[in-house]
């Protein structure tokens, strides 16, 4: 669960990232639409934002909660800033990264 909670963050920020008209290099498929649409996507980032807080708050309680989403959405910011101009967000590695790290949470 918290495998998803932190890839819904890092897929908030990423359109939030690219909605921002920060991002030099021509993005392909839906950063692409993120890119052209910067409207949809702060709109689809902020209801991804709003449901991984709920869902934290519901997983660990009000302050828990909280402190958690805000401190996963440091990290997932500060990934997204560091890492999307090197180009290492294809959406095959997170995807695999997404995986691993599920996997890695219900195995242990």
């Amino acid at each position: 669960m918290i495998s998803t909670l932190f890839f819904l963050l890092l897929l908030a920020f990423q359109l939030w990232y690219l909605a921002s008209g920060q991002v030099k290099t021509q993005p392909a498929g839906y950063r692409a639409y993120a890119a052209s649409n910067p409207q949809n996507a702060r709109i689809a980032g902020g209801m991804l934002l709003a449901l991984a807080a709920g869902a934290f708050v519901f997983r660990f309680g009000w302050m828990t909660g909280l402190s958690a989403w805000l401190v996963g959405l440091m990290g997932m910011g500060c990934l997204v800033v560091t890492l999307a101009p090197l180009r290492y967000f294809s959406p095959v590695s997170v995807a695999a990264l997404y995986i691993v790290s599920l996997f890695l949470e219900l195995a242990l």
